[in-house]
């Protein structure tokens, strides 16, 4: 890199050297790099004393007068084939090798000392030295070393002292390009000069510098931009090339290599070495229009202008004679027979003419012939594409047709046999081959990239050209016959489109394809010629090289470096790439592959970003390569390796964090489960425990206590007998109803243990009836006097409760009424809006304080019953009892659990109700 005062070495992206010089200007041909990647420099600074300078990677080392070199500053340098320099100074040009210089003064500026002179040199392919001078004048401007003097470039068209020139380079193909100071950029190539400026679309007139990079192409550094110039893979020649208008509609390819033009009151000529040159109306040309053009074997020239013919030869044009003086009419189409016969189709006259020895020999009239383009028959006769979109042989005087299916008045755009025998024949809808009289079609179906084909030729070197409604299509004869034997085969062809200069049309009204001796194809399109030479072609363009520019996270952006560490989780990441080629870059091709994460490559034609969503964490490797213009894949291409940090959540010891919470939570509900199962079988214990003692307290308020009365019943039947029998019997038969109850009691017990005893909701009348009973009964100690009384309104209670407070109730009168020896019983009933209480007193003899602290005899579950009672009903009982002072036993239980009725009822008092139905 220079600048105004040093020079940098850049390699990588890292500056490997630095050297600071004075006295560089700013001029493109100030430097030379040599063989071995050294720089030889020239500073153009007045007052420089050394201006040639050689600059290794480690060294500069300069040069002056004392070293050979006789002049001071230099503006330019270019080196020759044997390892010395051409010198540009103020005023002369000097050829300096090994310590010695040979110096040729410019005579135009002699009086330039202190000014810039020679600011541009340039070695030719053919070993001439071109010099660039910034100023104009005779010997000046764009002029050439020759003769041992510095002479302008001077042709019949281009005088080279008119222009100053600030840059001068010869590209790969030979051609001298010229940057001037304010008319633009001109490209010399032998004698012909081609030049572009602003108005042939150049950014600025005034052109610094000139550089052509890798793939050829021409750069050029204007005051307003830079330019770029290439030429385009199929050639154009127009107007402003040289022909005389852009109506051009036939073309024909001579044996000398000559391109004949048919044009709007014109015959142009393209010779070989592209000097464009026209015949115009007025001018020689016998007419306004040409029409048909064709080359006979004997070299002749026909043309058909007008509605006349003529041989063009040796610069005159010769009319062949008129048939009983009329006209042929606009001549459609001329072609050549194997016996030497020249075929003429007429518009106009609808005529098909055949001619030889420059006379009309016949005339066949469309009800004949049918009308259309012509095509001679390598075995004799000629073929017709006719108009009806039918083929047709015409050979002997016999005319055979052949259906090709085309659409109705198709017309056939060109036809061509071949020695095979076979026909090919181009339409609107596709290629239609005949052979062996099998008609297939070559369409889209096939690989062609449009249906319609206009014309087309075969190369000498067997490659098909054919010139379609869309671009130029390009294939070898090898391919043809693939489609031949399988006509539903795909053709693998190359397509050349606007990108690469063709200008697709529609169908010119003559033949508009020609292939010349040097293997160029032409064809005519949109009113202009167009060219492709294959020999071009066969030089691939360079492999595509591609980069990854950068990395974008999340709208983030990151310097595409290897092992990029990108943050976690990135939702959205592209990745861009691009591959620096400006041949055509709308055809350059990519595709890339993530790994691991993708498992093919993507094509990604012509995009240049890749997209991907929600990657996981984890190490990748991007790789993109890419196609050229030419289709050639690069599979080299350019990668990089980055990862992705895990999210807190992604990462490892989370997972495992997570297994462990996983796992205690599974051994939670494990052991809650195991508990509830314990609980259930705990409750399921505690149901069966409650029901046998439930059983327990039945048998031994029911059955037991019946059994105890009438055993005692049977002692007093036995006592009896002996003295009183008549007594004795009716006690017996007392017994044996009462036997009969206790029997009807047990079965209720057993059959419905949990129904309940009391069959209406009148408490108080139950318990009335029992202590009657208890009363009346003799094996009762004694028959104390009692009663029931009832406080407040009586109120409906729970069933199951009713019949818990009964049997605690009954429980109490049982042991009073058997143990007591009491004189008064009371049974007290009081319902109140706070609870219910249940009271039983008597006067008796009171209870031993070891029973009622609950140490019963064994086998005895009297009052212990009753606190079980209690309890389940959901109430508190207590027993007050005093020797020889009576018993008192009270039950109370709350409201809002014994009334049926009861409102408002809280969640305990429901689950204590839920309780007591277990």
């Amino acid at each position: 890199m220079l600048g105004s005062d040093g020079i940098v070495r850049v390699k990588d992206g890292l500056c490997t050297s630095h050297f600071e010089l004075e006295g560089i200007m700013p001029n493109a041909g100030n430097h030379s790099e040599a063989p071995d990647g050294s720089l030889w420099l020239v500073r153009g600074e007045n007052g420089i004393s050394e201006p040639l300078c050689h600059i290794t990677e480690r060294a500069v080392k300069c040069f002056g007068k004392a070293d050979g070199i006789p002049i001071s500053p230099i503006d330019a340098i270019v080196a020759d084939e044997s390892g010395g320099f051409w010198l540009g100074g103020q005023t002369a040009l000097v050829h300096w090798h090994s310590g010695a210089a040979e110096m040729y003064p410019i005579e135009g500026l002699k009086s330039n000392t202190g000014a810039p002179g020679i600011m541009s040199l340039a070695h030719g392919p053919d070993g001439s030295v071109w010099v660039g001078i910034v100023s104009k004048g005779a010997g000046q401007g764009l002029a050439r070393f020759e003769h041992r003097a510095v002479r302008s470039f001077v042709t019949h068209t281009f005088d080279g002292s008119k222009f100053g020139i600030f840059a001068l380079h010869f590209d790969r193909e030979g051609n001298l390009w010229v940057g001037t100071d304010s008319d633009g950029v001109f490209r010399v190539h032998g004698n012909a000069v081609d030049r572009y400026a602003r108005t042939e679309g150049l950014s600025g007139d005034f052109v610094r510098s000139l550089f052509e990079d890798r793939e050829g192409i021409v750069w050029a550094a204007t005051s307003n931009g830079v330019d770029k110039f290439h030429d385009p893979i199929v050639t154009s020649f127009s107007a402003v090339e040289g022909l005389a208008k852009d109506w051009a509609v036939g073309i024909l390819a001579s044996r000398d290599g000559t391109i004949w033009v048919a044009n709007a009151e014109s015959l142009d000529r393209i010779e070989k070495n592209g000097a464009i040159s026209s015949i115009r109306t007025g001018s020689g040309l016998p007419g306004s229009q040409v029409a048909s053009l064709l080359e006979d074997r004997a070299g002749n020239i026909w043309v058909g202008v007008d509605d006349k013919l003529y041989v063009f030869k040796d610069g005159h044009f010769r009319l062949l004679p008129e048939p009983n003086h009329q006209s042929l009419g606009l001549v459609f189409d001329l072609i050549e027979d194997v016996d030497g016969n020249i075929w003429a189709e007429c518009a106009g006259t609808g005529k098909l003419v055949r001619i030889r020895d420059f006379q009309v020999q016949q005339e066949f009239s469309r009800s004949q012939i049918p009308s259309g383009l012509l095509a001679p028959d390598p075995q004799g006769g000629i073929w017709i594409g006719a108009r009806t979109g039918d083929l047709a042989l015409f050979r002997d005087g016999v005319l055979k047709k052949f259906a090709t299916g085309s659409k109705p008045n198709s017309w056939t755009n060109q036809i061509i046999a071949k020695e095979d025998g076979s026909v090919l024949a181009a339409f609107d809808d596709g290629l239609v081959g005949l052979r062996q009289g099998k008609v297939q079609r070559m369409t889209t179906r096939n690989g062609l990239p449009c249906d319609g084909i206009i014309s087309f030729v075969e190369d000498k070197e067997k490659r098909w050209w054919l010139n379609t409604q869309c671009g130029v299509v390009e294939f070898p004869d090898s391919e043809l016959q693939r489609w031949w034997a399988s006509p539903e085969a795909a053709i693998q062809a190359h397509f050349y489109d606007a990108l690469d200069g063709a200008r697709p049309s529609a169908r010119p009204p003559f033949k508009s394809a020609a292939n010349s001796p040097d293997g160029r194809v032409w064809f005519v399109n949109s009113g202009v010629v167009q060219m492709l030479d294959p020999s071009r072609l066969s030089q691939k363009a360079l492999p595509a090289v591609t980069y990854i520019e950068s990395v974008i996270a999340d709208r983030n952006q990151f310097v595409a470096a290897n092992h990029l560490r990108l943050p976690p989780h990135p939702r959205d990441l592209q990745i861009d790439y691009t591959s620096p080629t400006f041949t055509i870059p709308q055809k350059v091709r990519f595709r890339y592959r993530l790994s691991p994460y993708d498992r093919d490559w993507h094509e990604a034609g012509t995009r240049r970003e890749a997209f991907y969503t929600d990657l996981p964490p984890g190490r990748y490797s991007f790789r993109v390569v890419a196609c050229n213009s030419d289709g050639v894949w690069n599979e080299q291409g350019d990668a990089l390796e980055f990862s992705i940090a895990p999210a807190y959540y992604q990462t490892n010891w989370f997972r495992v964090l997570c297994a462990v919470l996983a796992l205690a939570l599974v051994w939670a509900i494990y052991r809650i489960r195991v508990g509830q199962l314990r609980h259930n079988f705990a409750l399921t214990l505690e149901a069966r425990i409650a029901e046998r003692t439930s059983i327990a307290r039945d048998l031994h308020d029911t059955l037991l206590q019946s059994f105890h009365g009438l055993l005692l019943r049977f002692q007093t039947v036995s006592q009896l007998l002996p003295e009183r029998p008549i007594e004795a019997r009716e006690q017996l038969d007392a017994t044996i109803e009462r036997a009969a109850k206790a029997i009807t009691e047990g079965r209720d017990a057993v059959q419905g243990l949990r129904a309940s005893t009391v069959q209406t909701n009148d408490l108080a009348l139950a318990i009335s009836t029992l202590g009657e009973e208890l009363a009346s009964d003799p094996a009762n100690q004694g028959s104390p006097a009692f009663r029931v009384t009832v406080e407040g309104e009586p109120r409906g209670l729970h069933p199951i409760l009713r019949d818990e407070v009964y049997r605690v109730a009954a429980e109490a009168l049982r042991n009073v009424f058997r143990h007591a020896h009491a004189k008064h019983v009371e049974v007290e009933i009081r319902y109140d809006n706070q609870q219910f209480r249940l009271r039983v007193r008597d006067d008796g003899k009171g209870m031993d304080p070891a029973v009622q602290s609950g140490q019963e005899p064994k086998g005895h579950f009297g009052l212990h019953g009753m606190r079980e009672r209690a309890k389940l009903a959901g109430g508190e009982l207590a027993i007050w009892s005093e020797v020889d002072a009576g018993t008192e036993v009270e039950l109370n239980i709350p409201a809002s659990v014994a009334y049926a009725a009861a409102q408002n009822r809280s969640w305990l008092s429901e689950k204590l109700a839920g309780k007591m139905k277990v």
